[in-house]
């Protein structure tokens, strides 16, 4: 559930207004969505968030609208295999469990968990939606809980057949040091896909929440050779240094190499990439630091403007979180 949903949820509940949580518990396979997608269905038939399109979410809502009548929650089992495919228009296979459970405003438990969920994800920490369903002969009955922090390994999940437990919040935060044309054009792309977003530069007249509505976070250092010593740099980290210069780029480089950053990346030339690396060999750092570096940054497609430049840093950071995420 990305905090949008989250905070529609929220809002809803506060009216007064009761919904059905649409959440993917479990998939194996070519799924349309992984386990924890959510999407939540209005009376009228409206949604917020998705499970994926197509024809298994318009199942999905089908049967959210008769979870709103009945007001029990329902397991939807799939297996999209090659028939089952064809019958729902669709071709990706996979397999999994669709959970719609009653959203109930009166229901102190419900607003607390949906609380708590925006408050994770507007403050980027991580946390695991811990799921129990239990199955009797005439209805089915699903208790919810939030634990923030922890590993899975961590989570007491009882008995793997009916606890089901999903990944909440921060899917990577990506640190912009850099509050140009660049910057500006990739920090909304990189909120929309799922990122907590940080800019950082040390131009109090760039660094401002009118160029950076969509930050999470705006940092302005007093200079870029100590920018990094106040944040939280840690393996969820995606470093982007898209400075003004090429010496606020090495400053910054060289601190992001002594952190463990999954992700670092700079922009500039090969000329001015095979300057910076041998400055900073010339300082100690070894080869193999340097070939933590993405850069130059992107992925290769014949990118110019700034526009085109932040598309092809996104779609780079999106592949190598998804090869991270497994």
């Amino acid at each position: 559930m990305n905090v949008e949903t989250a905070r529609v949820g929220l809002s809803l509940l506060e009216e007064g207004e009761d919904f059905a949580w649409v959440s993917i518990v479990d998939s194996q396979g070519s799924s349309p969505r992984r386990a924890g997608a959510s999407m939540l269905v209005r009376a009228g038939g409206s949604i917020t968030g998705t499970v994926g399109g197509g024809a298994l979410e318009a199942a999905a809502i089908r049967n959210a609208l008769k979870v709103l009548e009945s007001r029990k929650p329902f397991l939807m089992d799939y297996h999209l295999t090659e028939g089952d495919a064809a019958q729902l228009g669709m071709i990706c296979g996979g397999q999994g469990l669709v959970l719609i459970d009653y959203a109930d405003s009166r229901q102190p438990a419900t607003h607390e968990l949906f609380q708590g969920l925006v408050d994770l994800l507007v403050r980027g920490q991580k946390g695991w939606l811990v799921t129990a369903v239990s199955e009797g002969e005439t209805e089915t009955t699903v208790a919810r809980g939030l634990v923030a922090g922890g590993t899975y390994d961590q989570i007491v999940a009882g008995d793997p057949s009916t606890t089901y437990v999903q990944p909440v919040g921060s899917r990577g935060t990506a640190y912009i040091f850099g509050a140009g044309h660049c910057g500006a054009k990739l920090l909304p792309v990189l909120s929309m896909v799922g990122f907590f977003t940080v800019v950082v530069d040390d131009r109090a007249d760039f660094a401002t929440e009118e160029r950076f509505p969509d930050a999470d976070r705006i940092v302005v250092p007093e200079s870029f050779e100590t920018s990094m010593q106040p944040l939280p740099i840690d393996e969820d980290a995606y470093i982007v240094i898209l400075t003004r210069g090429h010496v606020h780029d090495r400053n910054v480089l060289r601190q992001a190499l002594g952190t463990r950053a999954g992700y670092i990346g700079m922009i500039g030339s090969k000329t001015k990439i095979a300057q910076t690396f041998q400055a900073l060999e010339e300082e100690g750092f070894t080869p193999d630091d340097l070939a933590r570096v993405h850069s130059p940054i992107g992925l290769t497609i014949a990118a110019e403007t700034p526009e085109e430049i932040a598309i092809s840093i996104a779609a780079e950071l999106i592949q190598v979180r998804a090869t991270r995420d497994g």
